[in-house]
């Protein structure tokens, strides 16, 4: 894979042009031996430049919500079947309520399912209590939250009250979106307990927070 395939992804995406991130993978697929690693390898590198743009005030709001629509409709080019083993740790990830940005999540929560993990993804718009309210009917003890206005990323800290008040202080709570990968004090504002970067930064704190916190108990 050229050095400036992922680059040229995240035009396509900046771009509005469906037809040009396609041509992109396609290229990238054909020449790539170990198709299995596409995704880390171009489509991640993209959607993290894609969210570096957005944080540092090279694009607008409009941009990249429609850039985002674009990774969005390619997402199952690159994305892989889910195949390997249960590891038995269930992760919620869900957009902050009013923020309907989907493709952070989405990236994340792929690179969790293919990574194991039990992923139940809430979508986007999700109320506090909507979160409580899952980890409750799941079991689950980690939560990654993704917002990626500033309103929305201040508000995640009604998320952490609702667990709080409900004496559910064992709930690990990440956040990711570019608000937070800008001011990581703003995560420990809202009570975070991480800041997720994109794919291989939700697979190292995920596997960090389960072998530090939940070792040799129901995760």
């Amino acid at each position: 894979m050229g050095d400036d395939s992922a680059a040229r992804l995240y035009q396509a995406f900046v771009s509005q042009d469906p037809a040009a991130a396609i041509a992109v993978i396609e290229g990238v697929r054909d020449s790539s031996s170990d198709k299995a690693k596409l995704f880390d390898s171009l489509f991640a590198p993209a959607m993290a430049m894609l969210g570096g743009a957005w944080a540092a005030g090279v694009i607008d709001e409009d941009t990249f919500t429609q850039a985002s629509v674009v990774a969005e409709q390619v997402n199952s080019f690159v994305t892989p079947p889910a195949t390997a083993h249960d590891t038995g740790i269930t992760v919620l990830v869900g957009s902050m309520h009013r923020d309907v940005h989907s493709i952070d999540k989405n990236v994340i929560a792929a690179a969790l399912r293919e990574a194991g993990h039990r992923v139940i993804d809430l979508g986007v718009d999700v109320r506090p209590v909507d979160f409580f309210e899952r980890a409750e009917e799941t079991g689950a003890r980690m939560v990654i939250v993704s917002a990626q206005m500033i309103s929305t990323a201040r508000a995640v800290s009604r998320i952490r009250e609702v667990f709080e008040a409900q004496g559910r202080d064992d709930v690990i709570m990440l956040v990711s979106g570019g608000p937070f990968a800008a001011d990581e004090g703003l995560a420990r504002d809202v009570g975070a307990n991480g800041v997720v970067r994109g794919a291989e930064s939700a697979l190292r704190l995920v596997e960090r927070v389960a072998r530090e916190r939940f070792a040799g108990s129901e995760r």
